[in-house]
């Protein structure tokens, strides 16, 4: 158990890191769902390329890589230059949104192929009359290349977010944290767990061969990804103020309620999906000025 201690666990566990330890327990989980997910949308995305198609050509299959490549990096160079500076301070809510863009993009590739048989048997003549959708390119390249984006951005909100959750649990309350060994051990056990759920998915993947076995399989591995992220990021208690817990710290104060200002008791009340800068005069909920931080 020791050894295993010091490959997964920081160097000074406990007192190295601050208190979470059912958000990572929550994030290994979903890392489990996500993996099982991915493999269906691999299998999607093959196909996509051509796998198991005669007609296909690997060059084909290099042009497709080639313009997937131009738009993620077009996208991660535009979603920085609009979010980069709101990703550290809302880090829940981008944190919760990277998990959702990468469902997203998990969903549409999986979908892909559907997609494309539907498009060719029941497109109507206006839409093949369109300049920016040539009949000679399937509509495959065009959802590919969408999900490219999404996970693009995905991995913009992603990184950025990522950065304040590693620097929160690496100043614990009591003594010195590391963030280049949390982020290491991190990294291990989220590669064991994704391992593992490869492994399950290689044995199972063999039987998930009708639509409707591979639908249902992904309704309930995105929808289990999505309600463990909800509730790892509800559970994490920042103790620094963004825009959305200065209000509520102010609206709490001004309000004279009997509830003391803690960091447990703003993450209590605090929005994942909405964040606002909004503050109200209560109980009557009028609101009568807006927070801003920074520039």
């Amino acid at each position: 158990l020791s050894f295993v201690a010091k490959v997964f666990l920081p160097a000074g566990y406990p007192r190295s890191v601050s208190p979470g330890l059912s958000y990572q327990m929550l994030n290994a989980a979903q890392a489990f769902c996500s993996s099982l997910a991915t493999l269906l949308s691999l299998r999607a995305t093959l196909e996509g390329y051509g796998v198991g198609n005669a007609s296909a050509s690997s060059t084909n299959a290099l042009l497709l890589t080639i313009v997937q490549n131009i738009s993620n990096r077009l996208t991660i160079i535009i979603a920085a230059f609009f979010f980069g500076s709101s990703l550290f301070p809302e880090a829940k809510t981008y944190h919760f949104l990277a998990d959702l863009l990468s469902d997203v993009t998990i969903v549409i590739d999986t979908l892909s192929p559907l997609l494309a048989s539907l498009y060719e048997a029941h497109v109507p003549n206006f839409i093949t009359a369109l300049p920016f959708l040539p009949p000679t390119v399937p509509l495959r390249v065009y959802t590919l290349c969408f999900s490219a984006s999404i996970r693009a951005l995905c991995s913009v909100t992603a990184s950025g977010s990522k950065t304040a959750f590693t620097m929160h649990f690496a100043t614990p309350l009591e003594g010195t944290g590391d963030v280049g060994d949390l982020n290491a051990k991190n990294s291990s056990k989220v590669t064991v767990v994704a391992l593992l759920g490869m492994l399950i998915g290689t044995m199972t993947m063999p039987y998930i061969t009708t639509l409707w076995s591979t639908y249902t399989v992904l309704f309930f591995m995105v929808f289990f990804h999505l309600l463990i992220n909800y509730i790892a990021v509800r559970g994490v208690i920042f103790r620094s103020l963004n825009r959305q817990r200065a209000c509520l710290a102010w609206m709490a104060f001004k309000s004279k309620c009997d509830s003391i200002n803690t960091p447990t008791y703003l993450a209590s009340l605090e929005r994942i999906l909405i964040s606002s800068d909004t503050i109200l005069s209560l109980p009557s909920g009028t609101a009568i000025g807006r927070c801003n931080m920074g520039s």
